[in-house]
């Protein structure tokens, strides 16, 4: 057992050399072996005496834990035996989390943000207030505690989310220059993103896989870009010939971002380059059909052609919402999927609450 406090044993040490000298000098030799007693404990750093009374045991115990753990550690550490009751925990993991008690409820009280198994360990995220940390599960050898480390990220996750705002902003941004270039606006991208994600949430898509689509969708018509002025700003109806030129700008964007290894870029690819393809394979470029469409395709084409002919252009109106809406399910199982057409009309009004948020600013008479 350790010391009752600190350099205890010294005192110990120095009472049991005085008794043995005092034991010596008065010739009480009943006092050598208290003497002695007091010099060997003192030595171990043991007591025997505040070890059957109680005395010591919870700050050995204390000490005991702290001895398994890094020192002085700046990061909160949580140390929980095998039945998973906090025994341990540092001032940071008290600051953080003062009213934990077990690991389940480290689990219940953090907002988990990641979690995956690597060589038998585990590491888990989660949020406490505006701060994030990750948490290292580790069995501590010789003995039956797990040690839970916690690691600020903070920076690095705030870092991260620039790093995808940056990204998203990009993407719009590009997105409008492909718009720009056919006398679209930049509202149009905006519409096309949430008409996609509210499609997708419709369908059955996850909220992560949604909100990719959404950032993905605004590249659909990156590829336009390629296309000569002569056909992509003619104002009136292209020929057979500029037509083609015009359907290659499906191939051209999917080119330009399918050698991407990041996701966004990836589910871009997709957009661009099957967003004109039809659910009866008379779309373009590859004559795709059904389901061997891209879902992401299938939810970008409805929504393009919906905000297309709801929006005015120079070059020509605005079609009425009925004649719209007529054209969508004249076009169902034709152009689009069927299961997108009826969820579209069953929540038109979201829909149409979209287009009035981003609406276009009036476009003036030009004489």
């Amino acid at each position: 057992m350790l010391n009752l406090f600190d350099h205890e044993h010294h005192l110990r040490l120095v009472a049991g050399m005085l008794m043995l000298s005092y034991a010596a000098f008065a010739q009480m030799w009943w006092m050598a072996p208290l003497g002695l007693f007091f010099i060997y404990t003192g030595a171990l750093k043991f007591c025997p005496l505040f070890y059957a009374l109680g005395i010591n045991t919870q700050k050995g115990r204390h000490d005991y834990h702290l001895s398994l753990l890094p020192g002085h550690n700046p990061e909160p550490v949580y140390l929980f035996n095998k039945q998973g009751d906090l025994i341990f925990r540092n001032q940071a993991a008290k600051n953080i989390l003062p009213n934990l008690r077990s690991l389940e409820d480290l689990q219940q009280e953090s907002e988990v943000t990641d979690y995956q198994s690597r060589d038998g360990h585990i590491i888990e995220g989660f949020r406490e207030g505006d701060k994030r940390y990750l948490l290292h599960y580790q069995p501590l050898p010789d003995s039956e505690f797990i040690a839970a480390y916690g690691f600020n990220v903070t920076q690095l996750m705030e870092a991260n989310e620039e790093i995808i705002n940056t990204q998203k902003e990009l993407l719009y941004r590009m997105g409008e220059i492909g718009e720009t270039r056919s006398q679209e606006t930049g509202n149009h991208v905006k519409r096309v993103a949430e008409y996609s994600r509210q499609l997708a949430l419709l369908v059955g898509l996850n909220q992560e896989t949604a909100q990719l689509l959404k950032m993905a969708s605004p590249m659909h018509d990156i590829g336009k870009v390629a296309i000569p002025d002569r056909v992509l700003m003619k104002p009136g109806k292209l020929d057979a010939e500029e037509w083609e030129i015009m359907k290659t700008h499906a191939s051209i964007g999917y080119e330009l971002l399918r050698h991407s290894e990041r996701p966004i870029l990836q589910a871009a690819a997709i957009v661009a380059g099957q967003h004109h393809e039809k659910w009866d394979g008379s779309g373009y470029p590859n004559g795709f059909s059904g389901e061997d469409i891209h879902i992401y395709g299938r939810i970008t084409a409805l929504a393009d052609v919906f905000d297309a002919l709801a929006s005015e252009r120079v070059y020509k109106k605005a079609w009425p919402l009925d004649e719209i809406l007529a054209l969508i399910r004249e076009q169902r199982g034709k152009h689009f999927d069927p299961q997108l057409v009826d969820l579209f009309l069953k929540n038109l009004d979201t829909f149409i609450a979209i287009r009035d948020q981003y609406r276009d600013e009036p476009l003036s008479d030009t004489a």
